[in-house]
């Protein structure tokens, strides 16, 4: 820094070179020398009597909650409301709260000016000996493991969406249980192939769409204890698990039973007649299963227009809907043909033919939904050029000198996980948290004469450490802002979480 008069900048530098050499003999000497004051010692999450005495009698330049201030000082929350507060993120992750922190210098002062000393420390006594250290060491741990503490935070209030894809499924699941008891009933009653086909693709729809539905509304449940990054990855457990059953049953089933019928047919010398009105009636059914299948489609088609206008990723359970509704209007036209040309040639080979067609359609699809959520449930890392502009958006800032070991993962299709190494710039974030845009300015005076009017050892020891433990907080805040650039840049997912690991 340097002011208006050049002499002073040696000055200046002399003073801030012993403030530093000073906390370095200070580290040297175990914490004890001129200020006789140990490190503070940790017992789990709480001092130990010796060292509770020393912060009461030279607090650290230290942060403390409001639940700490009341419960280890004996203050009020009126007492609170008028001491200088620094605001921080709520850390369980409410992003319209805020944790109000108070500097333990001014909590001891004022709780010194309305306690004695000894009422103080006999408080502290008491509240070490209402439990064993164990016992108590258990219960602040619970306190702050997730879903443990048993406050009524953000994350335990119920969920007031409506599931993401629950209106496809359900208009697919009363599709099919519409359409399936009649195809089952007119294929026997008319021994149609393709009808036979269509149905069993409906069976594997209706068993598809009551799994997902009850999957559903688990995923949509909030995080608790047991799973604090809440159920959504139930979506894809059971969608994946669901298209095991569609290619078994919508299509292994009729590729194997057309399969066998051509081969009877081909042993045989004449082939069977084939009843034309029965045929028609296969075929009527045929038409009413598209109609049905088009509804659920064009459902599915809607939501995923609705998450495309607000530009997210599409969802599995949509776009899975959408798929099968979709091979069920080609299958079955598939089959309508069929059933056609049988009713006209009175040969049954094309429609056995088509049936086939059909299952091989449906399972086509199934195999392709597997691959697909497959690779969501394995967590592939996002491309590489949308990485190159999240590293390059990081890389401007002005508080980052560099980027290093930059990972990511894809999870399902809604959830994307950033990890980073980065250099951190300290001069650029003490000019921010100082003001110190240009020198000589204003902003660097005032430090000059704040550090000139340093006359003691201990003053320039607390000044040290008070400027270190404000370049946390300002640190902290930094981090934070780079965390909601990657967000921003990243809003397509609904959930991305940022780890920004200091280097």
């Amino acid at each position: 820094l340097v002011s208006n008069s050049r002499p002073e900048m040696p000055k200046l530098q002399f003073l801030y070179f012993i403030a530093h050499q000073m906390m370095r003999l200070r580290l040297r000497c175990g914490g004890r020398g001129w200020a006789r004051k140990p490190f503070v010692r940790y017992s789990s999450t709480r001092y130990t009597m010796e060292d509770f005495r020393f912060q009461l009698a030279k607090p650290d330049h230290v942060t403390v909650s409001r639940r700490r201030a009341k419960k280890w000082y004996m203050l009020q929350d009126s007492d609170l409301d008028n001491l200088k507060s620094v605001e921080a993120p709520n850390p369980y992750g409410d992003e319209h709260d805020v944790y109000e922190l108070y500097w333990l210098s001014d909590v001891v002062s004022l709780a010194k000016a309305k306690h004695s000393e000894e009422n103080i420390i006999n408080n502290y006594k008491s509240i070490l000996s209402t439990a064993s250290e164990k016992a108590t060491t258990k219960e602040d741990a619970k306190r702050v493991i997730y879903g443990m503490s048993g406050t009524d935070r953000w994350y335990r209030n119920p969920s007031s969406g409506t599931p993401e894809g629950k209106k496809s499924v359900e208009q697919g699941l009363k599709s099919n249980l519409t359409i399936f008891c009649g195809k089952l009933l007119v294929s026997k009653y008319t021994g149609s192939f393709a009808l036979f086909a269509d149905a069993m693709h409906s069976l594997a729809d209706v068993c598809n769409y009551m799994y997902r539905y009850y999957s559903l509304s688990r995923s949509t449940q909030q995080a608790d204890q047991k799973h604090p990054y809440g159920y959504a990855p139930l979506r894809h457990i059971c969608a994946d698990r669901s298209f095991v059953c569609l290619v078994l049953i919508g299509g292994a089933v009729p590729v194997s039973v057309g399969v066998y019928e051509l081969g009877q047919l081909a042993s045989l010398c004449i082939l069977p007649p084939h009843e034309p009105t029965l045929a028609l009636a296969a075929g009527a059914v045929l038409v009413f299963s598209i109609v049905m299948e088009a509804l659920a489609m064009r459902t599915a088609s809607q939501e995923m227009e609705e998450r495309e206008k607000t530009g997210k990723k599409q969802e599995i359970m949509s776009s899975a809907t959408y798929l099968e509704a979709k091979a069920g209007v080609y299958g079955s036209i598939v089959g309508l043909f069929g059933v056609l040309v049988t009713a006209s040639t009175g040969s049954p080979v094309v429609e056995i033919a088509c049936s086939a067609v059909m299952g091989a359609v449906v399972g086509g699809v199934g195999c392709h939904l597997l691959s697909v959520s497959g690779t969501a449930l394995l967590g592939a890392t996002l491309p590489v050029e949308r990485v190159t502009t999240v590293i390059e958006i990081l890389q401007r800032d002005e508080v980052v000198v560099e980027i290093y070991d930059v990972k990511t993962q894809i999870i399902g299709s809604d959830t994307v996980r950033f990890k980073a190494e980065v250099h951190y710039n300290a001069e650029a974030i003490t000019k921010k948290r100082r003001s110190l845009h240009c020198i000589p300015s204003a902003e660097a005076t005032n430090l000059f004469k704040e550090i000139e009017g340093l006359q003691s050892v201990a003053s320039s020891e607390d000044w040290l450490m008070k400027n270190d433990a404000e370049f946390l907080i300002a640190f902290a805040g930094e981090a934070r802002r780079l965390q909601e650039l990657v967000r921003k840049e990243l809003s397509e997912y609904s959930n991305v979480y940022v780890d920004l690991s200091v280097w």
